[in-house]
């Protein structure tokens, strides 16, 4: 994309002074007062000197370029803007200042979109700074530049559309996430007792007719000329289930360019989709809070490998309902919330709806920023119909005085589903989730 000039616009310092000159001039004659006609001539200085100046011109003279890394973030990641000035014309610009036009919904999280120069022929100017991305499409507005001549008489305002990525785009959808993110340390299927197919030894048993020839043990055969089969651990697929917690009280973040702990979660399952369905599991997925997108059921929505086919797709949009919620649903807070007796958010008619989703050998996972009573008392109803249960858990509270309580809470909430003999991964703010997702994978697959 090429850098367009949108608008460009002089402004003459001292134009004005053009009437205070005339005014005191006619003055001057109708009362026949030398001295105003003398005093007429300062404004007149003025004005001349403005008119005579040299006009700068930001016309085929500037190439500005911006840069966007990661051009596709995901939601909560930090992205790098560089906006490149360069001067292509063949003289100096005495004085240049540059805004680039931010989008208002993104914060700047390091360095400053502003910046000013002096900026030489051939000369370039670089402004680095770092938005944090909540999800959504963001548009950036044009540069905003402003250069003046050299005596400050005359200044010229222009919007300039850079070249380079005009917009970014961060959202949660089981295509889009790295691959790099994907090969992440940890175990495969569940290994059993007992011998079979696999990777790991088990054990050595007497050759039977049919064995497959790779698995026959060579060694033993030239030392005692007698066939053996080697055998290994077997590994096979469980069932897992997805729970995402997208009830009000999950949709609040801590600053409003923050992703909220649903949008946290909803990024988790997505990613534990792509790699639990790599490893061959049966996988269950479901939305507390959210109603199916497609099936118009009432909360929860859910979807399984087991009744259909295009389970990528629907587990997709489960996960990006859940992630937005509804504009009635996103606070920005630091406090607890309580709100379990809305319809929809965790109380026992729910509860029902989401043990009702789950096959009784399911092992599950629990994405929760565990914000109210009701993840423990979800945690509970797990647990109490025999699942073994991982939590993963997003922090988002802030480390001011509203959100320590808000932490100290969750903690303590957290501390009670570890009793009930789940397992708590706590995804910290400075952590990345692909290794707080190892951590749980991990435990899911060690269970």
């Amino acid at each position: 994309m090429s850098m367009t000039m949108i608008q460009q616009v002089h402004r003459h310092r001292y134009r004005s002074l053009l009437a205070v000159t005339a005014a005191l001039t006619a003055c001057g004659i109708g009362t026949g007062s030398q001295t105003l006609l003398v005093t007429a001539i300062v404004p007149l200085l003025f004005v001349l000197q403005d008119a005579l100046a040299t006009k700068p011109s930001l016309t085929n003279q500037l190439s500005v370029e911006r840069k966007l890394s990661p051009e596709a973030p995901l939601p909560g990641q930090p992205v790098s803007v560089t906006l490149t000035i360069m001067n292509t014309g063949d003289s100096t610009i005495p004085d240049l200042r540059v805004a680039d036009g931010v989008p208002t919904e993104l914060g700047t999280i390091g360095g400053n979109p502003r910046a000013s120069a002096i900026l030489r022929a051939g000369q370039k100017l670089t402004v680095n700074y770092s938005v944090n991305t909540n999800r959504g499409t963001y548009e950036f507005d044009p540069v905003q530049v402003r250069a003046r001549n050299r005596s400050g008489t005359i200044m010229i305002e222009s919007k300039i559309a850079p070249s380079g990525q005009s917009s970014l785009e961060s959202r949660v959808s089981v295509d889009d996430i790295p691959l790099s993110n994907q090969t992440m340390n940890i175990t495969g299927p569940v290994t059993t007792e007992t011998g079979g197919s696999g990777i790991e030894f088990y054990a050595t048993r007497e050759y039977q007719t049919g064995d497959p020839i790779g698995r026959i043990n060579w060694n033993q055969y030239a030392k005692t000329g007698q066939l053996s089969t080697i055998e290994y651990h077997e590994q096979r697929a469980v069932r897992i289930a997805i729970i995402i917690d997208s009830r009000v009280s999950a949709h609040v973040s801590s600053q409003p360019s923050l992703p909220t702990g649903a949008t946290l979660c909803a990024y988790a399952a997505t990613l534990s989709i792509s790699v639990l369905l790599d490893e061959g599991h049966t996988l269950t997925i479901v939305a507390l809070g959210t109603p199916d997108p497609i099936r118009s059921d009432p909360p929860p929505a859910h979807a399984s490998t087991d009744e259909e086919t295009a389970f990528g797709a629907h587990a997709a949009m489960i996960c990006n309902a859940a992630a937005t919620g509804s504009d009635e649903m996103m606070t920005n807070t630091d406090t607890d919330t309580d709100t379990s007796a809305v319809a929809g958010d965790g109380g026992i008619v729910d509860q029902h709806r989401l043990l009702s989703r789950l096959d009784s050998n399911e092992q599950v996972l629990f994405c929760t920023p565990a914000l109210d009573d009701a993840a423990v008392s979800i945690a509970q109803s797990i647990r109490a119909d025999g699942h073994e249960l991982t939590v993963l858990s997003p922090q988002i509270s802030n480390s001011d005085i509203g959100g320590r309580i808000a932490h100290l809470n969750r903690t303590n909430r957290l501390f009670r589903i570890r009793r009930l003999g789940g397992t708590i991964v706590d995804w910290k703010r400075n952590e990345t989730l692909p290794i707080a997702l190892s951590r749980a994978l991990r435990d899911i697959n060690s269970q």
